[in-house]
């Protein structure tokens, strides 16, 4: 095919046929020995063709030698700078995003049969599975995972310089850029989490019913025993000793608002709690009840804006 290319004998389906075949390293290989070969017998011709006219001017043999290595070098650049692009297309033209907005949530089917359950204000970026060693996805927020089991490549979840490693698994990720922490939970299987933050390092194997905890504001961490439902695939905002920093964040995500507390004690607070399918006025007044300060005159939580007008509460 290499030759008829050189030829200019080579239709389009062959030239496409033949870039895609290019991805096997045998194929490869022919090719190159190919343009090898091809040069080779460029260089003899046009030497022979010297020889054969060397009563002409030697200037006039000196041009038209050279001419004809330098098309047929034209030709093979041209010819290896396609292949070039063909194989070197970035990553980032194939990568496909899934993204939640605001009271979002969002199921997803990846090539491989891994479902994917992405919460609220969160963000999934698909690498190629093809022909790669992993399958790698990049998450952003929260999402719950079923990897569909393939010994031969496993998958990898990069969250805010963490890797997540599994072969086949179920298990909960938290990872929001604003909080203070990051949580997996494992449900099924096995997964390994590591982190390289300058002097900071994590190595370990989490199996079922187990979660990691990663402070990121004091570089610590533990492995717990985590035996608990992930509430929030039951579209249930939950909170269980919550600082109440992580609680306002987790309102604002949920439904979709601006929020100012106007009062700075409930800082200083840790809420336990479950909300399911209930409005942002109902939880604030639960919260107030929680802090023994529903009574007081002021609202200590104000709404001032709502970035998601058409959803009370998370929707799929």
């Amino acid at each position: 095919m290499v030759i008829r290319y050189l030829e200019g004998k080579i239709t389009k389906g062959d030239f496409d046929s033949f870039l895609n075949g290019l991805d096997e390293p045998e194929v490869r290989k022919i090719f190159s020995d190919q343009l090898k070969s091809s040069f080779e017998e460029s260089l003899n011709q046009n030497n022979a063709y010297a020889i054969a006219s060397k009563n002409h001017h030697f200037s006039q043999l000196l041009g038209k030698h050279w001419m004809g290595i330098a098309a047929t070098m034209l030709v093979l650049a041209t010819f290896s700078f396609l292949i070039y692009q063909n194989l070197q297309t970035p990553d980032s033209k194939r990568n496909i995003m899934h993204q939640t907005a605001f009271a979002e949530q969002k199921s997803i089917s990846l090539p491989d049969g891994t479902e994917v359950n992405l919460n609220v204000v969160s963000s999934l970026e698909q690498l190629p599975f093809e022909n790669q060693i992993m399958r790698k996805v990049n998450l952003s927020g929260e999402a719950f995972f079923e990897v569909a089991k393939d010994t031969s490549q496993p998958f990898e979840i990069t969250t805010q310089s963490i890797k997540i490693l599994v072969l086949g698994t179920a298990f909960n990720v938290e990872s929001y850029d604003e909080d203070s922490f990051i949580k997996v939970s494992v449900t099924e299987g096995t997964v390994h989490v590591s982190l390289t933050w300058e002097d900071f390092f994590i190595d370990e194997i989490l199996t079922i019913n187990q979660q990691i905890r990663i402070n990121k504001s004091n570089k610590t961490y533990e492995v717990v025993e985590f035996n608990e439902p992930i509430y929030w695939k039951s579209k249930v905002l939950n909170f269980d000793q919550s600082e109440f920093t992580q609680v306002i964040h987790s309102l604002k995500r949920w439904y979709g608002v601006e929020l100012i507390v106007k009062d700075s004690s409930l800082y200083k607070l840790k809420i336990s709690g479950q909300f399911k399918n209930k409005n942002i006025e109902e939880v604030i007044a639960a919260i107030e009840f929680l802090s023994n300060k529903e009574s007081e005159n002021s609202e200590m939580i104000e709404v001032i804006s709502k970035k998601s007008t058409e959803n009370k509460f998370p929707q799929q």
